[in-house]
């Protein structure tokens, strides 16, 4: 999308280094990567790495990565743009912190509940001036096929969980699976995916909620359940 100052960029990186946490403390474990001061880029060993920002550790703190990323984001869906925020990271990394599907509060909100926030606080606004419809959708794709976590059929299948602790290939009675296609335009849709009309962030925040607790997940070596 076209930013502020009249600079085109589609694309834009951040960091967010994660501190250690208390286990990683006990077991001595040291932090290998190093915020570059006053700069948006950070070291490991002697390899520097630049970035559009760095948050977390001695970077920017973290509470700015909205306001800063994604914020810009939100404004643009009212101009017609599409955005997506990828949250990119090794098991144990804080994807799931970072976005905030846990729905904490305080400080700790992450950025989906801010950008929902953003979102009915932008309608608001312009409520007497266009009429708005929104939908939801929360997918979860594990090994190679697409959970659909807002079908009531689908989490009630995913409760069986094989030996990892992971819920195994899902089998829905006479429901097709979600497929991921693209259309002529261009258009990257779900079909078959569960949509959820939505009219206030309280029922946005539900279906966060109800997808969020859906999702299949196990215990590894980098990160105890």
């Amino acid at each position: 999308m076209t930013m502020e100052h009249g600079e085109d960029c589609c694309v834009k990186v951040a960091v967010h280094a994660r501190p250690l946490i208390g286990d990683e403390k006990l077991q001595g474990c040291k932090d290998c990567v190093t915020v570059v001061p006053g700069k948006p880029q950070v070291q490991i060993g002697t390899h520097s790495f630049t970035f559009d920002h760095v948050y977390g550790s001695s970077g920017t703190p973290s509470t700015a990565m909205f306001d800063e990323c994604v914020a810009p984001l939100v404004e643009g869906l009212f101009q017609g743009y599409n955005a997506t925020v990828l949250a990119y990271g090794q098991t144990g990394s804080g994807k799931t912190y970072t976005m905030g599907t846990a729905c904490k509060e305080g400080t700790h909100v992450g950025i989906i509940p801010r950008a929902m926030a953003a979102l009915f606080d932008k309608i608001e606004k312009l409520k007497n001036q266009v009429d708005f419809q929104l939908r939801v959708s929360f997918i979860e794709i594990l090994k190679e096929e697409v959970r659909d976590l807002l079908d009531p059929a689908t989490v009630a299948a995913g409760k069986v969980e094989n030996g990892n602790g992971h819920a195994g290939k899902l089998s829905v009675p006479g429901k097709p699976p979600v497929q991921i296609r693209e259309g002529s335009n261009g258009v990257i849709t779900l079909s078959g995916s569960t949509e959820v009309h939505v009219t206030t962030q309280k029922e946005m925040t539900t279906c966060l909620e109800q997808g969020s607790l859906s999702r299949a997940t196990g215990s590894t070596n980098m990160n105890n359940q």
